[in-house]
């Protein structure tokens, strides 16, 4: 019983340690679609990416954006609304397709990562290597072109069933700057 101390305030400090090591990769969730976790971490990769093709486009293109400049915040959002999509378009291709998915998404994944130039072009573009810019760029592109196709099939379109989702998911955002109004992402205080 004498290192009764000792045992708890070791498990402590080890808890401690372990909820730093959590907060610091970013592996707590920044919004929930449906039950499904989004980390930090997918979000600040995303965040990056999106920020990367915004410079881009803006260099290639800067006589067109000299009036109009992005904030960090409007980019979160951004980012923010595009996470949700993807899960709700995932989560709807998953129903449609079932176990074929997989597949599918691969098939258009390598379809598309056969030219030899993409994994410089997502570097110059994204600054994502090839592995994240198939996970984070292509991987939803597929889903989309897939659930497009099948919504097509049954006479509806992607846009308009993405509003009608929108309205009828649980959507929660675990941030202080941002809130669901029920349709789109909003910054709290504007």
């Amino acid at each position: 019983m004498k290192y009764k101390p000792y045992i708890i305030f070791t498990s402590l400090i080890t808890l401690a340690l372990s909820v730093i090591f959590i907060i610091s990769a970013g592996y707590y969730p920044i919004l929930s679609v449906n039950g499904q976790l989004v980390s930090a971490k997918i979000f600040w990769k995303n965040y990056q990416a999106g920020a990367a093709y915004y410079q881009s486009v803006k260099r290639a293109f800067s006589e067109d954006f000299e009036d109009e400049e992005i904030t960090a915040s409007d980019l979160k959002r951004s980012i923010l609304t595009q996470l949700i999509e993807n899960k709700l378009i995932e989560g709807k291709v998953k129903e449609e397709v079932g176990t074929e998915m997989s597949s599918l998404v691969q098939e258009k994944i390598t379809k598309l990562t056969s030219d030899p130039k993409i994994k410089q072009a997502a570097q110059a573009i994204y600054s994502l290597n090839l592995k994240d810019f198939e996970k984070e760029i292509l991987l939803p592109m597929a889903n989309q072109e897939i659930l497009v196709g099948r919504l097509f099939l049954k006479g509806e379109k992607i846009d308009s069933w993405l509003e009608e989702t929108k309205k009828s998911s649980q959507i929660r955002i675990f941030s202080s700057q941002f809130y669901w109004d029920g349709k789109e992402i909003k910054i709290k205080g504007k």
